[in-house]
């Protein structure tokens, strides 16, 4: 008889083996999207408008900046007094107001040269998203969640990575065996991701093609489960420790590893909704105690932690690097807008380097403002296009929001003085424009509509909610800037922008009359503006209303609030007439800046659009950029 050795088992993985394989999966589901998107990613960036975003900006040349103009408009008398205002004859008063509504089709606006052919071979492609592909399955993915604040298909998502988190923590790893070695290694493991994705420049979203604030609910999770990782590792030791009777010597023998704890919960309990909310200044100052802690403490407290630590640090440092070569120092003219309630931000020779969409942040360095303000950005969305001919520059409007924007406001009226092209005049403003200029900080540009090109669809249905029509004038005004050049397939634009009360309109009617008159030189797309007004007004502008003849054909003006429901299915229809022997249709894209509610009914009217009248448009596709966070 022959005898056989003693079979022993084969040794299991190592805690930190498990560790790694549960990264290798997170970081291979970030590789799979990003594979997904890799064809509408090159779309993109194979035409020259969609690469501006990769430079940072630049300094217009001396020709350009003779001539500053806005939305591209020459800022000269006749264009301001031939414009839009109130009567001659109505002085300014805060109720019985009188209002005259009036459009100049002829004004004398220079609209570029239309090419006689559109160029096919520079023309953006489009790429149907894996969101419009599932349509069906999206339509059911992006319903809330009970009353969580998520969709469906973020719980999902958020279900299979705190799955991942869990497993790792505890396979072959239960009491009374538990090994609590392995819980921290999976919560150092997500130092690298939660890094990258509450970095403003970090290689998530730009494999993804989304923008830092669309990741930050994914970075909120992550810091959720390294809490909860961090958390059974330390109760697992403690446990241990109190029941072989070493718990005060061995306590005492880590203190980077209570370091790094203490910092977990430190951001653990700033990052809470209420203090978040109420004390953001707080919240994210703190942060940078929270990160140190964590960074130094991981590097001492564990072995092989110098490397986590390392690549934390790294994309920390990489993130600040770029922000670095994103900003610019610049003097702006600030001025206030009455009847928006909000500040007008112009810096004329800055033209280049952004989308329409994209916003940058903003900080102050000036003694009319707050001592820290220059230690605070502001998220402000640029409501001007990139490279303008004419030298218009970025423009941004702060909408009076909080103690920041008030200081603003208040900052602009500090010293007074007349408007270039005579915008003080009666007949243009419900009350006198008050400017200065201002010392900022420019960081940017971030976010945008990522991998959607407006200008590869069909149609563009862009919705704005008050101070969201920045996104929309940018939107808008680069369809038409394409258009304009041959670079565009759009061949119809509705622009939908709620406001409160109609007297808003005193300071943006000129620039929506201005992309009317671009569309009417134009041959092959259609421009039509909706507005609607939320609040009740007096009985005089009511009387002005009720003359619907001193709006053009295409514009509108209603009171209540939209019903994008009836609004989007018109909206395929006529999309759908846009189709010829010659002409396929290449999709339709919806596009919403503002409160998280407008979203909502926007989100819910595009999802309810019918299979079959999807398809015959060539797909819809949801951009978004609200007022939450």
């Amino acid at each position: 008889m022959s005898s056989h050795p003693p079979s022993h088992p084969a040794a299991g993985p190592t805690n930190e083996e498990i560790a790694m394989y549960m990264n290798i999966a997170i970081w291979g589901c970030v590789g799979l999207f990003a594979l997904a998107n890799l064809p509408r990613a090159w779309a993109r960036y194979r035409h020259p408008t969609a690469r501006r975003p990769t430079l940072r900006f630049k300094t217009a040349s001396k020709k350009a900046k003779q001539a500053p103009q806005r939305h591209g408009i020459p800022r000269t008398d006749s264009t301001a007094a031939n414009s839009i205002g109130r009567d001659d004859n109505s002085p300014i008063k805060d109720k019985g107001e009188s209002y005259a509504f009036e459009f100049s089709p002829t004004s004398p606006i220079e609209a570029p040269t239309v090419p006689s052919t559109t160029q096919t071979s520079s023309v953006p492609a489009r790429v149907h998203s894996l969101a419009a592909r599932f349509h069906r399955a999206n339509r059911y993915l992006h319903r809330p969640f009970l009353n969580t604040g998520y969709t469906i298909g973020q719980t999902i998502a958020f279900s299979i990575y705190s799955t991942f988190i869990v497993f790792g923590c505890f396979y072959r790893s239960f009491l009374p065996t538990f090994m609590p070695r392995r819980a921290g290694s999976m919560a150092i493991g997500q130092f690298p991701l939660i890094f990258a994705l509450g970095a403003k420049n970090n290689i998530v979203g730009f494999l993804l093609g989304v923008g830092y604030e669309k990741l930050n609910v994914w970075h909120r999770w992550v810091g959720k489960m390294i809490f909860f990782a961090s958390l059974a590792h330390v109760v697992g030791w403690l446990v241990r420790w109190t029941i072989s009777g070493k718990l005060v010597m061995a306590t005492s023998a880590h203190p980077e590893g209570w370091a790094m704890f203490g910092g977990v919960c430190f951001l653990a309990i700033i990052s809470l909704p209420p203090i978040r909310k109420s004390y953001y200044r707080v919240f994210w100052h703190a942060h940078w105690i929270g990160y140190l802690s964590m960074i130094i403490g991981v590097g001492f407290h564990y072995d092989e932690g110098w490397k986590w630590a390392v690549v934390a640090g790294a994309m920390l440092v990489f993130d600040h690097i770029c922000r670095l070569f994103k900003t610019t120092f610049v003097y702006a003219t600030i001025t206030t807008i009455p009847e928006l309630g909000c500040t007008r931000i112009e810096v004329p020779h800055l033209t280049r380097g952004w989308r329409a969409g994209q916003h940058v942040r903003l900080r102050t360095v000036s003694s009319l403002m707050g001592p820290l303000d220059a230690l605070e950005a502001h998220p402000l969305t640029i409501a001007t296009v990139s490279e303008s001919d004419g030298g218009e520059g970025l423009t941004l409007y702060a909408k009076n929001a909080g103690d920041w924007t008030n200081r603003l406001y208040e900052a602009a009226k500090g010293a007074p003085k007349e408007l270039e092209g005579g915008s003080t005049e009666k007949g243009l403003q419900s009350a006198p424009e008050q400017s200065t200029k201002m010392r900022m900080i420019i960081e940017g540009p971030y976010g945008g509509t990522g991998h959607d090109v407006f200008s590869s669809f069909s149609s563009a249905f862009i919705v704005s909610g008050g101070s969201g029509i920045t996104f929309g004038l940018s939107s808008v005004d680069e369809i038409l800037r394409e258009a304009e050049a041959g670079l565009a397939k759009t061949r119809l634009v509705q622009f939908v922008w709620i406001i409160q009360d109609p007297g808003c309109l005193m300071s943006m009617m000129l620039v929506l009359q201005t992309f009317i008159n671009r569309a009417t030189r134009l041959r092959n797309i259609k421009v039509n503006i909706d507005i609607f007004y939320t609040r009740a007004i007096p009985l005089s502008m009511a009387q002005t209303l009720e003359n619907a003849s001193s709006l053009p054909e295409n514009v509108t003006l209603s009171p209540g609030r939209p019903k994008f429901g009836n609004m989007l299915e018109r909206f395929i229809d006529q999309t759908r007439e846009l189709e010829t022997s010659s002409n396929n249709l290449h999709g339709a894209v919806v596009g919403c800046c503002g409160p998280a509610s407008l979203g909502e009914s926007v989100k819910r009217a595009a999802m309810s659009i019918k299979g079959s009248k999807r398809s015959a448009v060539g797909g819809v596709e949801l951009v978004e950029e609200l007022f939450s966070w």
